[in-house]
């Protein structure tokens, strides 16, 4: 090989190395923001848990339970429900998108309920969120 053909050869890996050093520094940054999805830490992922009063925010959780009330928001036609959990009062959220109107047409008060929803916090409570309407069954 002459000289020409190793310098060019040598700016070819520098530009190699450069998006090398590229392409990790972006995993390293989707690792830091998304990393507890990509890793799979368990929590909203899977197979939902058995609600318990120990239950953390960001778990996949699932319960039976009675419905002591429920409404409409009064913007966003979501649905609120308070269930009554083991003697805890408990808010579930179902989102308009979730079929919020279905199943607010279906439930009643004094229902008893399946619910699987996702663990989140409202000005200081727990609710569960609800992501889909099959999420809730009537028993």
């Amino acid at each position: 090989m002459d000289r020409g053909t190793t310098k060019k050869m040598e700016k070819e890996e520098k530009v190699v190395v450069v998006l090398l050093i590229m392409a990790l520094s972006s995993l390293s940054t989707a690792y830091v923001f998304f990393g507890s999805e990509l890793a799979g830490d368990g929590k909203a992922e899977g197979k939902a848990l058995r609600y318990t009063h120990e239950s953390e925010i960001g778990e996949k959780v699932t319960l039976d339970a009675e419905v002591l009330s429920k409404r409409l928001t009064y913007t966003g036609d979501h649905l609120l429900l308070e269930v009554d959990f083991d003697s805890e009062v408990l808010s579930i959220f179902v989102p308009k998108t979730a079929g919020a109107e279905v199943l607010n047409s279906s439930i009643s008060e004094g229902d008893f309920i399946s619910i699987t929803g996702i663990i989140s916090e409202y000005k200081g409570r727990k609710e569960i969120r609800v992501e889909r309407k099959e999420d809730i069954i009537i028993k």
